[in-house]
This record gives structure tokens, C-alpha cells and sequence, in this order.
């Protein structure tokens, strides 16, 4: 079986896959103080928590975001789990062409996240993609219908927004985020509320229209597809979200690792 691991600011997402199935799938804080030897440890009760064991796994990737963790969560690996962990990069295969600047300078997580976005969503019908990733930061990936990656945004992500906001103003205090009662706050805890998730989802609804602009002005309209841990909320409120893939990342890298190492992932 494939580990897949996604390293990014807030939290590490590890996933399991038996051939395309995700079949299991945990999360732990990102947190540069702890040693390879105590996420090595999580990992074991991890997995051992829903009935697998190291023996289990036979390759593992990850996307990071945190630079820092790369080696600690590779000798974790490696040493409790017996794989090596490679590192997916943005100079790897992956969609049929990267139109970036410097391709290398590509988060892998945005990466994988449009791969898996056009081979999943967009492919199959022919169209092309855009996915809105609610992260630390909201990020959205541009994939022409033929698997260009042509670059995407990054804006304030909805958690950081709103501790920046509480951390800025005096009286302001940090909410719960979640849907108001009415867009119309009626206290300062709703107001914020709606301030956030409305906001947000008016941001992402504009930009896709914007994108949409740009990358399909004659063609069929883009597959909009959302990821990220509020992007089930987010999408209740948009217009142009159609879909929401909560595991969209991991399979991304899933995908990319396929590209890259056939062989193992044929093993695995």
C-alpha cells in the first residue's frame, strides 16, 4: 500500500491507498519542535488504531509546504515504517505541460492538486479545472481541458484572515467559524461570521468568474472543484463551487507518484 503524506502549515495529512482506494486517513499538527522519533511513534499508533502495521506499506510520497519537516517526517518514515519517503517536486511529471515561470518554484501541493483535479474531474469530460484549495491559504489552480497547469491565485486563507483580524483590532474577539442565522449580523460574533464565510465565498465565486474569463472565453465552462477543511461550508454559500473533494490532495499525490515511480506504485 501507497502512504501518502501532505505536510502544510496547520496540519500533516496521511492517507493509505490500496491501488486508487483511499482507505484510511489521519491528521497531526504541523509542529516544527517535535522530533522524527515522536511522529514516527504517532505513525505506529496510527495505523495500528485502524488494523494496518508498517509491513502494510511498501512506498510513501509526500507534498510539503514546511521545508523544515521534509527531513523529520522522512527518517520517521524511514525508520519506523521501513520506506523511503520521496519528496514530490515541481520539476516530476505530472500534467501533460506546467505553464509557470519557474516550474520548480511551484508548491507541490498546488501541483498535485491540479493533477488530481484534471485527471479526476476534468479529463473525463473534456473541460477544463479549477480548484479552490480553503488552506492556510485559499488558493485556486487553473488545468486547461488538454492538462496545461496555466497558474492559479493565492489569497489570505479563511482561518488566517480571521485571526489577523482578532489580533489587529482590540475588540475583537476570536469566533467560532461557522454559518450565521442571516447575513445581517445582529452582534459582534455573527457579524464577524458573516464577514467570513459570506466574504470568502464571495471571493471565491469572483475569481472563478475572473478565471473563468480567461481560461475558457469560447469553450466549455471550467469543472470547479473545492478541497481544504472548510471548503464544504464555503461551497454551501458560492455559485460557481460544483463540487467538493475533501481527499482531492491526496490523491493528488497518489497520481503524481504513479507518474513518477510506476513500478513500486504497481506493488503497492
Amino acid at each position: 500500500m501507497l502512504l501518502a503524506v501532505d505536510i502544510g502549515n496547520t496540519n500533516i495529512t496521511a492517507g493509505l491507498f490500496l491501488d486508487d482506494e483511499l482507505i484510511c486517513m489521519w491528521r497531526m499538527a504541523s509542529n516544527r519542535a517535535e522530533t522524527w522519533d515522536e511522529y514516527g511513534l504517532q505513525l505506529i499508533q496510527l495505523l495500528e488504531r485502524d488494523g494496518h502495521t508498517p509491513a502494510d506499506i511498501t512506498c510513501a510520497a509526500m507534498a510539503s509546504v514546511v521545508p523544515p519537516l521534509n527531513p523529520v517526517l522522512s527518517r520517521a518514515v524511514q525508520q519506523y515504517l521501513k520506506v523511503q519517503l520521496k519528496e514530490l517536486t515541481g520539476d516530476l511529471r505530472s500534467l501533460p505541460a506546467v505553464r509557470y515561470d519557474n516550474p520548480a518554484a511551484l508548491g507541490t501541493d498546488r501541483l498535485v492538486n491540479a493533477l488530481a483535479g484534471w485527471e479526476i474531474y476534468g479529463r473525463p469530460q473534456g473541460r477544463p479545472v479549477i480548484v479552490v484549495d480553503f488552506g492556510t491559504a485559499t488558493k485556486l489552480e487553473c488545468v486547461s481541458a488538454e492538462g496545461e497547469y496555466l497558474g492559479g491565485v493565492i489569497a489570505p486563507g479563511i482561518r488566517t484572515a480571521a485571526e489577523a483580524l482578532t489580533r489587529r483590532t482590540a475588540l475583537l474577539q476570536r469566533v467560532e467559524i461557522q454559518r450565521p442565522k442571516s447575513v445581517i449580523g445582529r452582534n459582534i460574533a455573527a457579524s464577524m461570521q458573516s464577514g467570513i464565510l459570506y466574504g470568502f465565498a464571495g471571493l471565491a465565486d469572483g475569481l472563478v468568474r475572473r478565471l473563468t474569463q480567461e481560461i475558457a472565453p469560447d469553450g466549455p465552462d471550467p469543472v470547479v472543484v473545492a478541497t481544504g477543511g472548510l471548503a464544504s461550508m464555503v461551497a454551501v454559500e458560492s455559485r460557481t463551487i460544483q463540487m467538493v473533494d475533501p481527499h482531492l490532495t491526496l490523491q493528488g499525490i497518489r497520481l503524481m507518484y504513479e507518474l513518477n515511480w510506476p513500478d513500486a506504485a504497481a506493488e503497492a
